[in-house]
């Protein structure tokens, strides 16, 4: 009985002692340099939140040229609702002339991006 346990204790020995060396961070010690970079190199890359399309966008001040009233209208800066990304929804406005002429009432309604818009 005797010799067994002779021979079992240093075999209990070697795997406590390879245990410890495959872990990478001994307790009580801090972790390795080496060990600390690949941690970092191996944690998952945090991703930004996706950024919903906006319900609103602002439209400059624009200058037309009215076919009906013979001169240029100036449409002022103003916010327009999105329905689908061909179609904003622009509120009634109150275009002027470049040179403070009469006003000009523009209906407010659905229309393509102004980007697109041969009008106001």
């Amino acid at each position: 009985m005797a010799h067994r346990l002779a021979m079992i204790a240093p075999l209990v020995l070697l795997a406590a002692v390879s245990a410890a060396g495959a872990q990478s961070v001994i307790p009580g010690r801090p972790p390795d340099p080496i060990d600390q970079a690949r941690s970092r190199a191996l944690a998952p890359v945090p991703k930004a939140p996706v950024q919903p399309s906006p319900s609103e966008r602002f439209v400059p001040e624009r200058r037309f040229y009215s076919p009906e009233l013979g001169r240029e209208i100036v449409v002022p800066g103003h916010y327009e609702s999105r329905i689908t990304d061909q179609q904003y929804v622009a509120p009634p406005l109150t275009g002027y002339g470049p040179r403070g002429e009469r006003p000009v009432l523009i209906p407010g309604g659905p229309r393509p991006p102004a980007d697109r818009r041969q009008g106001p």
